[in-house]
This record gives structure tokens, sequence and C-alpha cells, in this order.
């Protein structure tokens, strides 16, 4: 069984510090509070799934490699939000920015094989975005949000990864299950 596990599109290393220093100089003077999770969890969910069991993922990846039909393509960390808003905020987020949508169906196939294999369905809209810290408490960060410069920083979707959360003496850490690389689903989809 796994505890905590979620589809998510990973960050290379480079991708990784590309974002690591464009938050740093968006933001010189002003840090974002609160507990941020270490570059190397950085990730972009697609879809959270919780308890698993491994026959599960499995049918869970199986099921994916059948229906997800699109290469890979490119998104863009655009930007800092909150939710529930800046007002009010419990999570601080990279923005990220998918003007072609692959994210919006790449979310959309997993929510329909996670709940073919018998997951309730999601209750929140999707939205793409990037966790880079949270806050407890919630506390208004407005005046941190106008003070961050514009930034753009480019991730490429290569593959969905199944991911799930361990805990480590160190703090958590996600670890890649299992992989479905886009440009394998063109020629399967074929």
């Amino acid at each position: 069984m796994i505890d905590h596990a979620f589809l998510a599109i990973d960050l290379s290393n480079d991708e990784r510090h590309a974002l690591s220093a464009a938050l740093a100089e968006a933001g010189i003077g002003s840090p974002i509070p609160g507990r941020r999770p270490p570059p190397k969890n950085w990730h972009v969910t697609l879809r959270f799934l919780g308890e698993c069991s491994d026959s599960e993922a499995e049918r869970i990846m199986h099921r994916l490699s059948e229906t997800v039909d699109t290469t890979p393509g490119k998104v863009w960390c655009s930007g800092l939000g909150a939710f529930p808003r800046a007002s009010h905020a419990g999570v601080v987020f990279a923005a990220v920015d998918d003007p072609s949508g692959l994210l919006e169906y790449l979310a959309a196939v997993c929510e329909e094989a996670v709940v073919d294999v018998g997951f309730a369905p999601e209750e929140r809209p999707f939205t793409p975005h990037l966790t880079i810290s949270r806050l407890r408490p919630a506390r208004d960060l407005r005046k941190l949000f106008d003070s961050f410069s514009e930034f753009r920083v480019p991730i490429t979707v290569r593959d969905i990864t199944f991911l799930r959360t361990r805990r480590t003496p160190t703090g958590l850490t996600y670890e890649p299950i299992d992989s479905l690389p886009l440009e394998q689903t063109q020629t399967q989809g074929s």
C-alpha cells in the first residue's frame, strides 16, 4: 500500500535550478515565508490520489498508456499565486502558464483513469501550479506578491510520473514509482 500517491509532471534538475534562481532574483529582499519544500521535490500535480495499492497504481498507469495521445510540450512557471487567495495564503505557488492546454488535457486523462480504477472524482477544478511554500496559519501575502518582479521559466512536459511520498529523517521526499513518456503514447495511441 502506498500512503500518499499522485500523478505529476516532474521537473529536470536544470529546470529546478532555473526556477530556484528566478525566484531568488524576482524576490530580492522578499523571502517567501512558510515551510518550503526543497527544489528536488518540486513538481506539477496532475491528480492527487492519497492511499493507493500497488495493483491500483499498475492499473492506472496501464490505463494512461492506452489513452494518453500527445507529445511533449512546454509550459511556463510565471508569477506567484496562493490558495485559497493572496489575502489568506495557506499555500504559495508558482503559477503555471499552459497556453496549449497540455496540462489541462493530461489532468483530464489522469482524472478519467483514476476514476475508472475506482477512485472518487476530484471535486476541485484543476489549477496548474507548483507549490513552493505552505503556511500555518494562513497569512496575508498581498504585499509580498506585489514586491516580486515578473519571472518566466520554461518547463518541458515530457512524461507523467507516478510519485509517492516517503518520510525520511530529513523530511518528506517524493519517490518516482513509474513514468509514462509522452513520446511513447503517440505510437501506442496510433
